[in-house]
């Protein structure tokens, strides 16, 4: 097989995987592993670097630095380590909360120069979103048994040069978001085992990435890159199982049943600005420091924690993050790279507001890996990193039929292992 054969078998193949397995994620936040490079950084110099195509999305600006038509493909495999152990105030009977799962995860970036001042390109990555399945019998299993809420990105975008130290650029975002959720029934009326109910739905949001890149010389650069909110919003009726005869009419006479449930996402605005310093032939320094609106991010909880209420839904309040990154890259020869990167986000909820379908908190990475040129027009990425979130508490109390579930989430962790592929045509 030649070498553009294999390119578009590849491609086909990536395409397939990222378009419907998403980049998934345990417990839920912004996730800046889009690509290897970023994955062995820790995310620093996430909108200066420009120095591959996934610069499409971190800033579009940085289109104007690559030469020549590029492509980039990554595969991802993704393990998430999330692990709920109930403490002695929980009064709800059942098995600790175990949802350590892996997933697999994928993008694509491409950029065609037109001229030498105007590049177009688009990628399709996921950044957004939560994905956790419970053992059905846990002890929060009124709460929530299983959630997905993810959101597929497609960005084309464009970039123009002003002058030899200027650049700017600029995309849609436009996302495909899902939604599933699942939770048990307390059917206690009815004296029955638990029955459960679930939600799903499929919708469309628009938002965009825009992106400044500043290179006071041809070894410094500094860019930043900003992307606004983007509205989801999902509805689905409730549909319920197994739940007894008595129960399944209160709920219809107080208007359960039948109702529309609403459920509004607001994906966060955020701006990351980012440096980049060559200290010499083998050296070179970045870092970053951004910040996401989770204070406008709009989730609901559902249960049916209350027999004589008329929603199932609660809602949770978040607040605003701050990330910061610092990196290195060494070149250890002119075909190998090796980089290294530590970053912290601080967390986008306190802990009296921490909910069992979203654990999250502060979060630190240590991400590190290697570029290998194979040919001047064919490269290859391998990294590795870990999103460290530690002991997470979290106490919730919504009412009888769902209870008290009291503890902490033990050890959270991410791990992240990306390859990626860049083709120079």
């Amino acid at each position: 097989m030649n070498p553009r054969s294999l390119i578009k078998y590849l491609l086909v193949t990536q395409f397939f995987i990222s378009s419907f397995l998403s980049q998934l994620q345990a417990g839920g936040i912004n996730l800046y592993e889009i690509s290897s490079t970023d994955t062995r950084l820790a995310s620093a110099g996430w909108s200066a670097r420009a120095e591959d195509p996934s610069t499409v999305f971190t800033n579009p600006a940085g289109m104007t630095r690559l030469c020549d038509k590029q492509l980039e493909l990554g595969l991802q495999a993704i393990f998430a380590h999330v692990h709920f152990d109930p403490d002695s105030q929980t009064n709800v009977k059942g098995s600790d909360g175990q949802a350590d799962i892996w997933l697999p995860s994928g993008s694509f970036f491409y950029v065609h120069p037109l001229t030498e001042k105007l590049t177009v390109g688009c990628g399709s990555l996921g950044y957004f979103g939560a994905d956790l399945v419970y053992n059905h019998g846990w002890v929060g299993r009124y709460y929530v048994q299983k959630v997905l809420m993810e959101a597929l990105s497609f960005v084309p975008a464009a970039a123009y040069r002003i002058n030899d130290q200027w650049s700017v650029g600029a995309g849609v975002n436009v996302m495909y978001g899902f939604f599933k959720q699942r939770a048990a029934v307390h059917n206690i009326l009815d004296q029955l085992p638990d029955g459960y109910f679930n939600l799903h739905d499929y919708r469309f949001g628009c938002g965009g990435v825009f992106g400044i890149l500043y290179e006071p010389t041809c070894h410094t650069r500094f860019g930043i890159q900003y992307l606004t909110p983007v509205k989801i919003n999902f509805q689905d009726k409730p549909k319920f199982h197994n739940i007894g005869p008595l129960l399944e009419r209160l709920l219809e006479d107080v208007g359960v049943i039948g109702s529309t449930a609403k459920v509004h996402i607001c994906v966060p605005q955020s701006v990351m600005l980012s440096a980049y310093h060559d200290l010499n032939a083998c050296w070179s320094l970045m870092g970053n420091l951004g910040w996401q609106q989770w204070s406008n991010f709009e989730r609901v909880i559902f249960s049916l924690a209350d027999l004589n209420s008329r929603t199932l839904t609660s809602k949770v309040k978040y607040q605003d993050t701050w990330h910061v990154a610092l990196g290195a890259e060494c070149r250890y020869n002119c075909n190998v790279l090796l980089s290294g990167g530590i970053a912290y986000d601080s967390s986008a909820i306190s802990n009296s507001q921490r909910s069992l379908d979203f654990p999250v908190g502060e979060q630190w990475r240590i991400g590190t890996g290697v570029r290998w040129s194979i040919t001047e027009n064919l490269a290859l990425d391998f990294s590795s990193e870990l999103q460290w979130q530690g002991d997470l508490s979290c106490d919730v109390n919504k009412g009888p039929l769902v209870g008290h579930v009291s503890g902490t989430f033990k050890e959270t962790y991410i791990l992240f292992f990306n390859s990626n592929l860049t083709y120079v045509f």
